[in-house]
């Protein structure tokens, strides 16, 4: 190992001093939560749990550090993590990693996943919807004779578990975008350690990424998983990167007709399915930069460049410097504080320099920066001044074509509309158009500064009663429209069990809110309300700093169509 030491202190040497400043960041959390019984990275969030994604990324962060030790510990990551590698040809999960060693295993033997059409997953999950209504009606009428039951709810619950004991569950079960986020990190070892590992090491990898890539070509030609658009560029680029790296010419013919179907999709409006995302944008440009670097031919690098400059014209037409953030409407995202969930801090900071490295602080892709510190391209000069200083007040408009990964394809590729209305000290979103059923997307938000700089944020979000926002439900839809002061919402429920449509705020001094049908007083923000809606509910969390206006749709009422309009008094 001592030979490697010598390369790799020479990389770290060459970065530059932002580039230094990310790895060692991010190293100190990364060493904070090494475990070296399991030679794995505690899970962040959550603490029984290690993390076989973010170990990967540890080990390459080590291979750049190279200090006493970190050669040695990059290996026996790098070890574990393929210990975790699912080796089962005929399973839909075969060449993906377990999240965690500690998750459970997927259920095997019962599932000939090869021999059904494309879109089988999306007839499949209808299909046990129909059935588990099927069988709560026959269960209700029962009941309603007099003979005993149990709740339709439940039994649907209780059929959806029978079915996940027989049928692997995608991200209950196993994750399939491990394939692409491992297979990545692990192009950028090899590209840049392979000289300077074990060949033994290399050798296995080399080998896991056989299967990785195989499978990860089973799933984008068989639709049985949809790849949204950050994991599609990994899927291109790795089946570009090993097909030349073993060369495989089946592999690298597949990886330029996937990139030009990618970049033609793109110029349609200048845009991808997952749009204005806070989430997904840090990775979609970590990955475009791997493109570019890595990239084996000038046709895959410059395709790259291009949807790289791309992505970033699209955040500079959202972006707010003084609010140091993206407008919404949001395609998809977990968070509204692009600090929160999200690695476009790093590239702002890696841009932008001195004065910005709250940009970048840790947050839960922190383990991502030694990727982007290798691969990050730069900042177009030209939209610069777009992220240092704010230029006037604008309305701006694009369109993209959606992904609705659990929808029937051919008709999951929705054409939508995100509209902002951008000033200096406030931001409103609306989305239009859009028939996800993903609870990340976020079709009306505002985000707004008040007079002692504090910062707030508004989503409208959507929930089964009782559980989170976070996760799938039909029949519930959005319209919404954006002007100066003036937000506008339609929303259309057709469903079958009790949803709560809520605007959530988030920020400091909430209690002092005053919040009534018709006026919300908030923190540096008046909002009059027309609401076509039932009586709405009001929950204040101090401790979480949020406040919840609940408007509660019962299926009972049958379908339902709620709407609002929001006035908010001029910014002073």
């Amino acid at each position: 190992m001592k030979g490697g030491s010598i390369v790799t202190q020479a990389m770290i040497d060459k970065l530059t001093e932002r580039q230094r400043y990310l790895v060692v960041q991010s190293m100190a959390l990364m060493d904070s939560l090494y475990d070296g019984v399991m030679e794995l990275l505690i899970d962040e969030e959550r603490s029984d749990r290690h993390n076989t994604r973010s170990s990967a990324h540890y080990a390459l962060g080590l291979l750049i550090r190279s200090s006493p030790g970190d050669a040695e510990r990059a290996c026996g990551l790098l070890n574990r993590v393929m210990d975790l590698q699912f080796d089962c040809p005929e399973e839909i999960y075969h060449g993906t990693f377990r999240v965690s060693p500690q998750a459970a295993l997927p259920p095997a033997g019962n599932y000939e996943w090869k021999k059904f059409a494309p879109g089988f997953a999306f007839f499949l999950s209808e299909t046990t919807e129909k059935v588990g209504k099927r069988l709560s009606d026959i269960l209700s009428r029962e009941i309603n004779s007099g003979l005993p039951g149990a709740d339709g709810q439940k039994i649907r619950q209780y059929l959806q578990t029978a079915v996940d004991e027989v049928l692997p569950p995608v991200w209950k079960s196993y994750d399939p975008n491990w394939r692409e986020f491992i297979a990545s990190t692990f192009a950028v070892i090899l590209e840049q350690f392979a000289l300077v590992l074990p060949q033994a090491l290399v050798k296995r990898m080399e080998e896991a990424m056989k299967k990785s890539v195989s499978a990860s070509i089973d799933r984008r030609l068989s639709d049985a998983i949809p790849m949204n658009s950050n994991i599609e560029l990994m899927h291109i680029f790795i089946v570009h990167y090993y097909g030349h790296r073993f060369g495989n010419e089946e592999w690298t013919r597949h990886a330029d007709q996937e990139a030009a179907a990618f970049l033609k999709g793109f110029e349609e409006f200048g845009s991808i399915a997952e749009f204005n995302t806070t989430t997904y944008y840090g990775v979609d440009l970590t990955v475009l930069g791997m493109w570019r670097k890595y990239g084996h031919t000038a046709a895959f690098r410059e395709t790259g460049r291009t949807l790289e400059r791309g992505m970033w014209e699209n955040i500079a037409l959202f972006y707010n410097p003084v609010l140091e953030n993206l407008s919404g409407p949001f395609s998809r995202a977990y968070e509204m504080e692009m600090t929160g969930h999200s690695s476009i801090g790093v590239f702002l900071y890696l841009a932008l320099g001195a004065g910005y490295e709250h940009l970048a602080a840790p947050n839960c892709e922190t383990s991502h920066d030694p990727l982007i510190v290798l691969s990050a391209g730069e900042l177009p000069p030209g939209l610069l001044p777009q992220f240092t200083a704010f230029g006037k007040s604008r309305r701006v408009e694009k369109q993209f074509r959606e992904l609705c990964e659990r929808d029937k394809p051919g008709e999951n590729r929705n054409l939508c509309t995100a509209a902002a209305w951008i000033e200096e000290k406030r931001m409103i979103g609306a989305m239009s158009g859009s028939r996800n059923t993903n609870g990340q997307m976020h079709p009306a938000t505002v985000h707004w500064i008040d007079v002692d700089g504090a910062r707030y944020y508004l989503r409208l979000i959507r929930r089964e009663q009782g559980r989170s926002w976070n996760s799938h439900l039909r029949g519930i839809t959005f319209e919404a429209s954006v002007d100066k002061d003036l937000l506008t919402v339609d929303v259309r429920l057709d469903t079958e069990i009790p949803v709560e449509v809520l605007f959530e705020v988030t920020g400091p001094g909430l209690l002092q809110a005053k919040v009534s049908p018709e006026l919300w007083s908030l923190p540096g923000l008046i909002c009059r309300v027309t609401a076509d809606a039932p009586e709405p509910s009001i929950l204040c969390d101090e401790q979480e700093s949020k406040l919840e206006i609940i408007y509660l749709h019962r299926p009972e009422d049958g379908v339902q169509n709620m709407s609002f309009t929001l006035r908010m008094d001029p910014v002073s």
